[in-house]
């Protein structure tokens, strides 16, 4: 298959300098008479032009443009969207042990959208479809998990939601099983595809993770998007440092409502900073806005209507702070709603 790719490559390359050759050719008659060629032959040089640039962008990108490499999964196209499974091939640090296969490297989850067209993080916000990844069905892996870089405020007139778009890589963190030699990750992959209307997308995907060799592109797109996860909170800023519980004056005939207000210590006075907030599954709470900043201090608010409740009453609340390019992860547990 290796042969077979490189060849059709080398095909197409040839093809792609051959022709080059004859452009500079072509040119050099041209510029010897200009006039002949602006009046007679100008549509024939703009279609030999047009092929050249043709040919020399199929050399570029592979055989017939569309078919999957090593390392990465056909795409699959749904609505704006198209998805696929990418991966770093087999670890290139090679086997340790003489007849010991390579282990499987990095993987990762790619979507890319057509222009104007959004998908949603893992909590969508206030609408929305969230993005999630079934592993279930992969074998010769003891877990997988989908890890999501930082995402983005969108606002329009009927909700706040939290986006990704143009194109999204989210690692995916593996723990092959010990001795496995060819682990093949498979995903059921549901997430929302959102414009002036939104659709439910679905795909199933399938990626060998110790076929073929490097894919040094997927590693470069992998590593970008592992370094734009939060980290864990640390004691330096950006981080949480209070979570309060306030009551809110009711409106007329209303309960009073319990509002968080949540307190942030920046690195910086001028960094932009936003705020997500995660609740247990089932909670359906909107995202948290800014209520004030003041040089290196921002408070946020957020109604704790619709954060669910664990067994035991407490309520899981996890924060995202983003602080221009940085980006942390506080978890903690709310005391149960007051009745």
């Amino acid at each position: 298959m290796a042969l077979r790719l490189w060849t059709r490559k080398a095909i197409c390359a040839n093809t792609a300098s051959r022709l080059a050759d004859k452009m500079e050719q072509f040119a050099g008659i041209a510029m010897q008479n200009r006039t002949f060629f602006a009046r007679r032959n100008s549509r024939a040089l703009a279609r030999l032009a047009a092929a050249a640039l043709l040919l020399g962008s199929l050399a570029l990108a592979g055989p017939f443009g569309g078919a999957a490499q090593a390392g990465e999964s056909p795409w699959t196209r749904v609505g704006a969207a198209s998805i696929r499974l990418v991966s770093t091939g087999p670890n290139s640090t090679g086997p340790t042990t003489p007849g010991e296969a390579p282990t499987a490297g990095d993987a990762a989850l790619e979507i890319r959208l057509e222009d104007g067209w959004h998908t949603y993080w893992r909590f969508p916000g206030e609408a929305g479809i969230p993005t999630v990844a079934d592993f279930s069905a992969s074998s010769g892996l003891g877990s997988a998990r989908l890890r999501f870089p930082v995402p983005e405020r969108y606002s329009d007139p009927y909700a706040t939601s939290i986006i990704y778009h143009d194109r999204i890589v989210l690692p995916i963190d593996l723990e092959p099983t010990p001795g496995e030699t060819a682990p093949v990750l498979r995903a059921h992959v549901t997430f929302g595809i959102c414009r002036e209307i939104c659709m439910p997308g679905e795909a199933q995907l399938e990626l060998p993770l110790a076929e073929g060799g490097p894919d040094f592109a997927a590693r470069q797109a992998i590593s970008a998007a592992r370094a734009a996860l939060p980290r864990p909170q640390g004691e330096a800023p950006p981080r949480i440092a209070a979570i309060e519980r306030e009551e809110l004056a009711p409106a007329e005939g209303k309960a009073p409502e319990e509002t968080l207000v949540i307190t942030a210590e920046l690195a910086s006075p001028t960094d932009p900073v936003d705020l997500f907030a995660e609740g247990a599954q089932g909670s359906y709470n909107g995202v948290p806005v800014l209520l004030e900043r003041d040089g290196t201090t921002a408070r946020f608010t957020l109604p704790a209507r619709g954060l669910a409740s664990s067994d035991d009453g407490t309520r899981p609340l996890a924060l995202t702070l983003v602080e221009g390019k940085a980006a942390v992860e506080h978890r903690s547990e709310l005391p149960p709603a007051a009745n």
